[in-house]
């Protein structure tokens, strides 16, 4: 009998750390390959050993980065494996730490810091019931809404799980209002499918929209040797990736109500518990009068980044300092770093340092070379492997239990195929890093599902057959988009 999921993971948390150890030394202690230096043997090694300890879990995402430091520290001590006069190993603690240094690592604290302050002013609340307000009467414009609001609230809340457990209660008071019977009403089904798949799309559109994306640029920026461009900007991620996510949205929920079609047509007298939950949060307070200038100033620097060329990391900090500021601020620091997620802060600074490193001493593009002559790959352009790769990234969510964890492996491997073929780093990358939050397959894939699966209104059959789906369409569209929009602006 095939051992269940959950009886695997317990085995993987249990042994993990001792199957990373053996994964290490095996991968060390194979011959080192003609032309390969032992730099690129000792990093392909202990990726596959960290490798090993994010899909297992045996360790927190921050314990792993913190074992990573020292390995990298006193095993490859730096980048070239120099050694001095003596014969010594030259150890450099700023190579083991150079990740933690980098501006999109800093994104992600700032990103947080805003999102912190816009869920506890209540502004994100009223923004979503009054849009619930003004179209939720019918099956359509009740489930769209909080998909919207998603949207809206995406480029300031760099965290699916933050955006999705803030829009929960609104999705809740839905299925209320409609008296949707949770496992057997079609409409309920939709309501809570749609905006499960929405916040996983959303995240996708702006480079604040989940954490994995700026590592994902400061991994890019790294390959390239910390050469900033207009296309590591957020302005040019929103241009990239806005058009075709918010299509995507909408075909999303015409697909769900293909699939389950609604036997409510409309909801008579209307939402009246959406004016109890106005009146409860009162009037527009001067603090979310505040936090709503702030967040149009952030959004204003950052949409004309490519203007200004202020980095979204300075924009995203100034921003935060005027929102801690006494009487003009919104937020304590005290309230500031309870929202801080400060072990992602520990895990992605390893990460950006490992894939730095794989990425500049030639790691993966040795290994992605000799596959490449192996199998006689050299003449493939990149259009094609592009679109093949964006159905594999899209449909490899199955495997995987975080987003976070995924990033963390499979964008270093993009970025050496890039090198390796020749590929614009970012013109190959960043299309691939825009659907890095596509986890729609299964409840346990990230913790979106979970919010959304829990209060029983769909299967895992249903959820299933409904994502497969959904993959082929966004599939389509970002082949489509591909072909036509990335070279249109001007991405390659």
């Amino acid at each position: 009998m095939e051992p269940k999921k959950n009886d695997l993971g317990a085995w993987g948390r249990k042994y993990g750390l001792l199957l990373a150890v053996l994964v290490l030394l095996a991968v060390w202690l194979l011959p080192t390959p003609e032309g390969m230096q032992p730099v690129q043997h000792q990093m392909l090694a202990i990726f596959c050993g960290m490798v090993v300890l994010w899909i297992t879990q045996c360790v927190s995402f921050a314990t792993s980065g913190i074992i990573l430091i020292p390995v990298l520290y006193l095993w490859v001590g730096n980048a070239t494996g120099a050694v001095d006069a003596s014969g010594h190993l030259v150890r450099s603690a700023d190579f083991a730490l150079a990740g933690y240094g980098t501006s999109s690592l800093w994104l992600l604290v700032a990103g947080y810091m805003i999102s912190t302050a816009m869920i506890a002013t209540g502004l994100a609340k009223r923004l979503a019931l009054l849009m619930l307000k003004r179209f939720g009467k019918t099956p359509f414009g009740a489930t769209l809404s909080p998909m919207i609001a998603g949207l809206i609230l995406a480029p300031l809340t760099p965290s699916n799980t933050a955006r999705c457990a803030a829009i929960l209660p609104i999705v809740e008071g839905v299925a209320q209002a409609y008296k949707l019977e949770k496992g057997k009403s079609n409409f309920g089904k939709v309501l809570y499918l749609a905006n499960m798949y929405s916040h996983s799309t959303t995240a996708g559109a702006f480079l604040t929209g989940t954490i994995p994306n700026p590592v994902a640029i400061g991994m890019m920026l790294g390959a390239m040797g910390g050469v900033v461009s207009s296309q590591t900007s957020w302005g040019f991620w929103a241009i990239a990736a806005f058009p075709t996510s918010f299509v995507l949205l909408i075909a999303t929920i015409y697909l769900l109500f293909w699939l389950f079609p609604s036997e409510i047509k409309e909801l008579p007298g209307g939402l009246s518990y959406i004016d109890v939950e106005l009146a409860a949060l009162g009037p527009v307070s001067a603090r979310e009068k505040r936090a709503l200038g702030y967040f149009m100033l952030a959004l204003l620097l950052w949409s004309t980044d490519m203007v200004h060329h202020l980095n979204s990391t300075m924009v995203a900090l100034l921003v935060s300092a005027l929102m801690l500021l006494p009487r003009f601020g919104v937020l304590s620091w005290k309230e500031a770093q309870q929202g801080i997620p400060w072990d992602l802060f520990v895990f992605f600074g390893g990460v950006i340092t490992l894939s730095g490193i794989t990425t500049t001493t030639g790691a993966f593009a040795w290994v992605i070379n000799s596959v490449i002559g192996g199998l006689g790959l050299e003449g493939v352009s990149m259009l094609p492997l592009l679109i093949a790769f964006m159905g594999f990234q899209i449909f490899s969510h199955v495997i995987w239990s975080t987003t976070t964890a995924m990033a963390g492996v499979m964008i270093p491997i993009y970025i050496g195929i890039a090198q390796a073929f020749g590929f614009p780093i970012v013109g190959f990358v960043l299309p691939l890093a825009i659907l890095g939050s596509y986890a729609w397959f299964l409840p346990f894939n990230t913790m979106t599902n979970i919010i959304m699966y829990g209060p029983g209104y769909f299967t895992v059959a249903e959820q299933l057959k409904s994502s497969i789906l959904l993959g082929l369409i966004a599939w389509a569209l970002w082949a489509v988009t591909a072909l036509t929009w990335f070279p249109l602006i001007g991405l390659y």
